[in-house]
């Protein structure tokens, strides 16, 4: 048997396992969200309760391939086309869908959601101390801590080799039609932030000597033609993969610490010793900021909706 076969009765296996998870909680009654990434549900939860109160449940399937394979499942099932289930995941370089029980992220995905500047003005004043108005200058102080991370940021987008891992994942993605090939196995990417200044690492990995040679000429057209590529590059923090955008807030929460370089730069400025209160936060920043993290209108607008329609 071919991998690829192995591959697919694989994937129909998770997916007929995840169906009969779903066909076992859905006897309780209440709301059910099918979810993309294991994850996910650190983004989700606080957001869902926030409309749903107890009344809802979840279940992480493990992809989005998964997710839209089991709402086909469950909506041609006679007992189950009709139930308060609802599908949510990453838009990826896909576009979004949107239907009355699917949520599609406005951005490639959750993480890039967490790395929008209102989230460190959030966390700044919950875990640094910046809560207390009778701190000296504090608005000065947050203003200047959130625009150094915008033009780190910023700095960030415009760094030619996260072009470039963005341009030829997309590449990849839309124009080779491969969903097998992971990022992973073309570039691994590091980035470190140190005296101000933001350094991005990029080594290249097995799959990408043979993108190179076979995709050459093709990928220059695209370089030069693609609409969607365009569209990218335009809005970095929305559409450029989230695993990296991920990367550089984690080192931005570094420099908060209380021996972090931003912190020394805040005492030196303001006179105000800032002391991030969970030093290990950039080691955990999907558990740990989720409760810092804007609510996007549609997600809102969505689960209000779909309240409506559930009870």
């Amino acid at each position: 048997m071919s991998s690829r076969v192995e591959k697919l009765l694989e994937s129909l296996e998770e997916t007929e396992v995840f169906f009969l998870e779903y066909s076992r909680i859905r006897s309780y009654g209440k709301a059910i969200f099918l979810i993309e990434g294991k994850d996910d549900p650190k983004f989700y939860t606080s957001k869902i309760s926030t409309i749903f109160g107890d009344l809802w449940d979840a279940v992480s399937v493990g992809g989005k391939s998964k997710v839209l394979e089991l709402r086909v499942s469950i909506r041609s099932h006679p007992m189950f086309k009709a139930d308060k289930v609802f599908f949510l995941m990453d838009r990826d370089f896909d576009r979004r869908e949107l239907d009355a029980d699917v949520y599609t992220t406005p951005s490639y995905s959750i993480e890039n959601l967490y790395c929008d500047s209102t989230t460190i003005k959030n966390l700044i004043i919950g875990e640094c101390g910046l809560s207390n108005y009778k701190i000296d200058r504090r608005a000065d102080i947050i203003n200047f801590i959130v625009q150094e991370y915008e033009r780190l940021q910023k700095t960030f987008h415009r760094s030619k080799k996260i072009i470039t891992v963005n341009s030829v994942f997309l590449y990849i993605r839309k124009e080779m039609h491969s969903k097998k090939i992971s990022l992973d196995k073309v570039f691994k990417v590091d980035v470190k932030i140190a005296g101000g200044s933001l350094v991005v690492k990029l080594s290249r990995r097995s799959e990408y000597n043979a993108v190179r040679l076979t995709e050459k000429t093709k990928f220059k057209e695209f370089l030069d033609q693609s609409p969607q590529l365009k569209e990218t590059l335009n809005s970095p923090g929305m559409l450029f993969r989230g695993k990296q955008e991920i990367l550089f807030l984690r080192e931005f929460v570094k420099l908060l610490k209380e021996d972090g370089a931003l912190s020394k730069d805040v005492f030196i400025k303001f006179g105000y010793k800032l002391k991030l209160e969970n030093p290990s936060m950039a080691d955990h920043v999907l558990s740990s900021l989720a409760q810092y993290v804007r609510t996007p209108e549609c997600l809102s607008s969505f689960l209000n909706r779909g309240k409506a329609i559930a009870f």
